[in-house]
């Protein structure tokens, strides 16, 4: 399997969900046991689409999650009528269920990062919003729209249970940490966490190397229960421990 052949689209509970560029297939790959399932993309037309793998089981301890069954939440948009579409995958009966869908003018959905909470799956589309895909009721909506555009932005589940995102700033380095928050009398709104100066973590060289090539750094994933986010600072992928602040290198 050539890794130029494939796209890495999500990895949850020791899974792992990489589509084929080529064959246009998805394959669920097991971490832990090496056990690979391939299955085909859903029957229908898209310009934009991402995918989460969970656990089946529904239980909290995801330790064993390679001895019970899967699914893939699919998401997918069409920009000829911006139709943004959602079904899922069982491995149970390797089959995909029934599509639901909603129009959002204008948008379609990312391959970046999903955030799982609870029995929500979010993701982001390409206008700055984030759409939420509920498993057990099988809907979609429109929720929310990130609070400030940066050059590049991913959506991720916080400590507390919340929905929280990472955007970075090309022009001071800087990474943004945010956290949504519901009020008493249930409007929801976006609360700013934190700052991470990139500056003073980075080595010298790494942050001008970026500046001169006017990249920038980005964050593109995260472990929630490791506490650290990823980070892309060409070259390289840096991985940044959130407590301690530690910063490391990860792959080049």
């Amino acid at each position: 399997m050539s890794p130029d052949d494939w796209w890495a689209l999500d990895c949850r509970h020791g899974r792992a969900l990489i589509e084929s560029c080529r064959t246009g297939t998805l394959l669920v790959w097991d971490l832990v046991t090496g056990d690979k399932q391939y299955l085909p993309l859903p029957a229908h037309d898209c310009s934009g689409y991402n995918g989460a793998v969970l656990c089946a089981a529904g239980h909290t301890d995801h330790r064993d999650c390679h001895l019970c069954p899967f699914l893939v939440a699919f998401v997918f948009s069409d920009d000829r009528d911006f139709i943004t579409s959602a079904c899922v995958f069982l491995s149970e009966t390797d089959a995909w269920g029934e599509i639901t869908s909603i129009v959002i003018p204008d948008a379609l959905v990312l391959p970046k990062p999903t955030a799982q909470i609870g029995n929500t799956i979010y993701f982001l589309l390409d206008n700055n919003s984030i759409i939420e895909f509920v498993l057990d009721k099988h809907s979609l909506d429109l929720v929310e729209e990130v609070p400030y555009t940066y050059d590049q932005t991913i959506i991720m589940p916080t400590k507390d249970g919340c929905l929280g995102l990472a955007g970075g700033e090309r022009f001071n380095f800087n990474l943004n940490l945010w956290s949504e928050v519901a009020s008493i009398d249930g409007v929801v709104t976006w609360t700013h966490l934190r700052v991470i100066e990139l500056e003073k973590i980075l080595a010298p060289e790494a942050v001008s190397a970026c500046m001169v090539g006017g990249i920038g750094a980005h964050a593109v994933g995260c472990a929630v229960d490791a506490d650290v986010i990823f980070i892309d600072v060409y070259p390289s992928i840096y991985m940044i421990h959130l407590k301690s602040m530690k910063i490391e290198e990860v792959s080049k």
